[in-house]
């Protein structure tokens, strides 16, 4: 059995074509001649009768229901099924949803380009439809956008609090401070000591070692190199072998008015010191005493001796002698220099030849070669 408008080959008892989708109207039964339809009936069989044919008194006339169907033309639109014709089996197409089966799997609805119409919807027809793949990704729902959004909100909010906070706690110290260096009682040397050790160093290094400090070693000591700062048996040592000479190790930063403090020991030959105020190379105040206690404070110029604001002064407060530690402190505030030891004063000094500078451990020789230790160094910017 074919059908009449594409010619394709149909199964028995089809009503409509599976490729082009045409109707097909049930085959027509034989219509029984006159001479067929006059032969002997059952009835008479059982009689044992016989009659002959006889011609009919009637013509039959074939129903219009069984006259010979044309198809329609090709790719002419489907008007739909006539009043006599019965619906066609599975001819309900479904809307595709998420989680269709891929293609090639049986499923209800239009197929997808390039895929042969589904054989049980006779009115399927290629489409630029585009099925839903499963297992295709899918969007993202638009509330992890928003999670998002609020988290990144959040942490800016909470990192601007914390920037805000720091900045706010460091205004607040340093007005804090500024305050209480304003309030320093600069003209008496014992309340001004007071008032700087209340205050928060600056700068705090035991120099027990080079391990984040800011004071750095040099070649090691030798015949080529008299004079070395290094750290030894838990402290900074300047040591100079050259005769008469007085070697200092710096410090990089740069200081107008402050105070420095540290723990000074002559482990062998004479003097020993603070340096201050360096703008430049051999340019600098230096403090200095000696195994006696006798102190003195010099000027120098491109690393040569200019002149001495104190000198061949004795002071009760420095401990003599060799390994002795005395605490010696420097305040300097404009021109005026105040000197401390063992937490006594010593002296005041004026001066303003120098502004500001680098800081500088001393070790000073005159006859016999010095080593000196630094330890437990404390500064304060004022």
């Amino acid at each position: 059995m074919q059908c009449q408008n594409c010619h394709s080959e149909l199964p028995e008892g089809a009503r409509f074509c599976l490729e082009c989708g045409t109707s097909i109207a049930p085959a027509p039964q034989a219509v029984p001649t006159p001479s067929e339809i006059f032969q002997s009936s059952p009835f008479d069989q059982e009689q044992g009768t016989s009659h002959a044919a006889s011609e009919p008194t009637e013509v039959y006339q074939v129903p219009l229901s069984y006259q010979e169907y044309v198809g329609p033309a090709m790719y002419q639109e489907y008007a739909g099924p006539s009043q006599n014709a019965q619906a066609p089996l599975t001819a309900t197409a479904y809307a595709p949803k998420p989680g269709t089966p891929a293609p090639g799997a049986p499923y209800a609805g239009y197929p997808a380009p390039g895929f042969p119409p589904n054989a049980n919807d006779p009115y399927a027809t290629q489409s630029a439809y585009t099925p839903y793949f499963a297992g295709a990704a899918p969007n993202q729902p638009r509330r992890r956008k928003k999670t998002a959004l609020i988290v990144t909100l959040v942490t800016v909010i909470a990192l601007v609090v914390l920037l805000g906070g720091g900045i706010t706690y460091f205004v607040v110290q340093n007005n804090q401070r500024s305050q209480a260096v304003q309030a320093l009682q600069w003209d008496d040397p014992n309340s001004l000591y007071s008032g700087v050790q209340a205050l928060t160093p600056t700068t705090t290094s035991a120099l027990d070692s080079a391990s984040g400090s800011l004071w750095k070693e040099s070649a090691p000591l030798s015949d080529s190199h008299p004079y070395a700062c290094e750290f030894k048996d838990g402290s900074y040592h300047v040591t100079t072998a050259k005769l008469k000479y007085m070697y200092t190790c710096l410090e990089k930063t740069s200081y107008s008015d402050f105070a420095m403090q540290a723990d000074v020991s002559i482990l062998r030959g004479e003097g020993a010191g603070l340096s201050f105020r360096h703008p430049g190379t051999g340019d600098y105040y230096t403090f200095l005493y000696n195994t006696q206690g006798i102190y003195s404070v010099e000027i120098y110029s491109g690393g040569e001796y200019k002149r001495s604001l104190a000198s061949g002064f004795r002071s009760q407060e420095l401990k003599p002698g060799l390994e002795q530690t005395n605490t010696v402190m420097i305040i300097a505030h404009k021109s005026a220099i105040d000197i401390y030891a063992n937490g006594k004063f010593v002296d005041t000094l004026y001066d303003s030849t120098y502004a500001e500078g680098t800081l500088g451990l001393t070790a000073s020789t005159k006859s016999s070669p010095t080593e000196v230790s630094f330890s437990n160094l404390k500064i304060w910017r004022l």
